[in-house]
């Protein structure tokens, strides 16, 4: 939004500030309201809603990035950041159910650390390199770094695409984890 705007840090801030307050916290009580549900008892219920969940979160991911509107940008940015709040909890009681009780720590700890080496470090790396790349050799602009995020946007796809493969075996997994024989049915 600085290059793209030329907003400055606080302008940004003021843009994506009430997003992620009033934002985050209606999809993480929304989600959690919607998963107490005795229908999404059966975890492959819970793995198609995040599976639905973060390919539609994609789509406004890709306009934000793409257009060249502030007002645009914003109204994306209202549907796109409050995704990021409504699958932390359903992933981690899916990654919980699905392993064995003596290694839930090690199987979240892990979780978190490749989590935060792509999201902190790769990522990052990835789209600078992308910048540069479309730069060429004038400078660094607005231009290069959206094509540079429009390129990496679309892995919203990728891990939905994921999650639905994981719905198709996710009852199977979680009887092999923990040793169950009941059926999962809803």
């Amino acid at each position: 939004m600085q290059r793209a705007y030329g907003l400055n840090v606080s302008q940004a801030a003021d843009v994506t500030g009430n997003i992620h307050l009033i934002g985050g916290t209606a999809a993480s009580i929304g989600t959690a309201c919607l998963l107490a549900r005795p229908r999404m008892a059966d975890p492959r219920r819970v793995a198609l809603f995040l599976t639905l969940g973060i390919a539609l979160a994609t789509i406004p991911s890709i306009f934000a990035y793409w257009t060249h509107s502030l007002a645009m940008c914003k109204l994306m940015f209202w549907l796109f950041i409050p995704a990021i709040y409504f699958y932390i909890g359903p992933c981690f009681g899916l990654l919980n159910n699905l392993s064995p009780c003596h290694m839930r720590n090690m199987f979240i700890a892990i979780s978190l650390l490749v989590a935060n080496i792509l999201n902190l470090v790769v990522a990052p790396q990835a789209v600078g390199a992308l910048s540069d790349w479309f730069a060429g050799s004038r400078a660094v602009d607005a231009a290069s770094l959206r094509l540079a995020l429009l390129c990496l946007a679309p892995t919203g796809f990728w891990a939905a695409y994921h999650l639905w493969l994981a719905s198709r075996t996710i009852v199977e997994d979680q009887k092999r984890a923990v040793g169950y024989t009941r059926s999962w049915a809803p």
